[in-house]
């Protein structure tokens, strides 16, 4: 009989299986997917350099990754999105410190709002969309500066505007230790990963059909009935919420309302692979209120990137690109891009090598990209990752309450937190 099974390879379930194996438990992760990692997946066959199908940036100088990079013996390249961000005002680009008046100081007012959150929480949540406009008096909240605020702030979280809780956002921010920086990992989110899982006792291509929680505890798969003393979940809550795995018997009517607090919105890619590099060192992070809201370019910082960019879409962008056909998909995001770079779409066309569309809404194992809380649910994130009764144990990005949810770190984290739940019922 295992310590622990652990349900999910991703980040969160590698940690605690690393922590947990490392204690001298006895575990083992059961995973759905041909892989580990979840939506953190790097493909080395479509071009010269690690491409990240999901997950790409390190969101902190400080955060648990860097370490790890460091005992792998692998390396961290800045990613300095904040400096050279830009928004597309036809037919110009413009740095958001150099946005033209009255835009500049009415976008001001509205970061400078955004940022308070984390120093005095609203007294009562609300949407973000809706704290912004009540704390920007002096800009005029208007059509401009929404769609500025959804695809800038709104779609790092992945998730429309009017969705997210002011709360939540407030909370993390005033946890937040992660640091300012941002970085890619040389290697790659795979390579990281694979280093960290071995010598785990990994079950691939494995689904989880039931968990029994009370009773004879483990869990039923096709291959049959697998005991263990605990159970530990780490599938995204939208896999939770979607009923893909049986309770049995049911959760605590609480711990399902919790699960059924968080939304999960489609989140997409579509990167694109020319001959030549049709745009210039300060366009490498370039957004504006179209489809394809947010390019950047994978392979800054390193010698001899060939010329990819990828656009990132989430929420109803996303769902709109996901039910074109593939190649219809890519041909909106390519003449989008033309627009961006003011070149010819026939150029680009004929310079165009291969694209690719990577949409996590469509993904079984996924459901969409990462969770996020609406107004009134604030306090869902802290009761999701409570136990149930010390045998049922839940980690993964959206119980990362003490951290920074929708972040590989956030998982990582709430993996080593979970581990410690474990390792204490037991002492």
């Amino acid at each position: 009989m295992y310590d622990c099974i652990i349900i999910g390879a991703g980040a969160a379930g590698l940690a605690a299986g690393r922590a947990l194996h490392d204690s001298g438990k006895k575990v083992v992760l059961v995973e759905a997917r041909d892989r580990i990692g979840g939506r953190a997946w790097t493909d080395t066959t479509l071009s010269p350099i690690p491409l990240e199908l999901g997950a790409e940036f390190i969101h902190g100088e400080h955060v648990i990754t860097h370490a790890l990079l460091k005992q792998a013996g692998m390396r961290a390249m800045p990613a300095e999105r904040a400096s050279h961000q830009q928004w597309f005002i036809p037919p110009i680009l413009h740095k958001l410190s150099a946005l033209p008046q009255p835009l500049r100081d009415r976008w001001a007012e509205v970061a400078s709002a955004y940022a308070a959150l984390g120093e005095q929480q609203p007294q009562a949540d609300c949407s973000l969309r809706d704290y912004l406009a009540q704390h920007t008096p002096t800009a005029r909240w208007d059509e401009s500066l929404e769609q500025m605020a959804d695809v800038l702030l709104a779609q790092t979280c992945c998730a429309p505007l009017s969705g997210l809780s002011a709360w939540d956002l407030a909370h993390e921010m005033q946890v937040d230790r992660a640091g300012k920086q941002e970085f890619r990992l040389e290697q790659g989110y795979t390579a990281l990963l694979d280093w960290y899982s071995r010598g785990l006792h990994i079950r691939l291509n494995t689904p989880v059909r039931t968990v029994h929680w009370q009773g004879e505890i483990g869990i039923t798969t096709d291959d049959g009935f697998i005991p263990a003393q605990c159970l530990l979940v780490t599938v995204p809550v939208a896999i939770l919420r979607a009923g893909t795995i049986q309770f049995h018997p049911p959760l605590p009517p609480s711990k399902q309302q919790d699960i059924e607090s968080f939304r999960t919105e489609p989140a997409t890619k579509l990167i694109y692979h020319f001959r030549n590099q049709h745009w210039t060192e300060a366009m490498r992070y370039i957004c504006h209120p179209g489809v394809a809201a947010r390019w950047w370019t994978p392979g800054e910082g390193r010698s001899n990137a060939p010329a990819i960019i990828t656009a990132y879409l989430t929420a109803e962008r996303a769902r709109h690109i996901d039910l074109l056909e593939e190649s219809e998909a890519l041909a909106l995001g390519l003449n989008e891009l033309a627009n961006l770079l003011n070149r010819p779409l026939t150029v680009l066309q004929a310079d165009l090598i291969q694209a690719k569309r990577v949409s996590w809404g469509t993904d079984p194992y996924a459901l969409g990209g990462y969770a996020h809380l609406p107004p009134g649910h604030a306090v869902a994130r802290q009761r999701l990752a409570d136990p149930v009764e010390n045998v049922l144990y839940f980690a993964g990005e959206a119980t990362a309450h003490d951290s920074n949810p929708q972040t590989v770190h956030g998982a990582l984290e709430s993996g080593l937190r979970a581990a410690r739940e474990i390792a204490d019922r037991s002492a």
